[in-house]
């Protein structure tokens, strides 16, 4: 009886365990894409929109919106002016 209850009480922790990994490494690969993302956003401000790179970058710094990040990324590109992506901050 005594080997069946520690059987059963090891398998639980180890799937406790398991979960709780699989909790962190996901946070952890967010973190990842987030900064990744923010990296992305820098780097395009600076080549594109010198003068307004830290004015941008203060507020992205406050983001952890991943679709919202990707969609200020993307806007870079395409954009003409800053203001297409300080409409996106506000």
């Amino acid at each position: 009886m005594k080997e069946i209850v520690e059987q059963a009480l090891s398998r639980r922790e180890g799937e406790y365990i398991m979960t709780l990994a699989d909790k962190l490494r996901m946070e952890g690969e967010i973190k990842g894409e987030i900064e990744g993302l923010r990296q992305a956003i820098e780097l395009g401000m600076t080549l594109k929109f010198p003068d307004k790179m830290y004015s941008v970058m203060s507020r992205i710094m406050d983001i952890n919106d991943i679709s919202l990040l990707v969609k200020i990324k993307d806007a870079i590109k395409t954009a003409r002016d800053d203001s297409e992506i300080m409409a996106l901050l506000n």
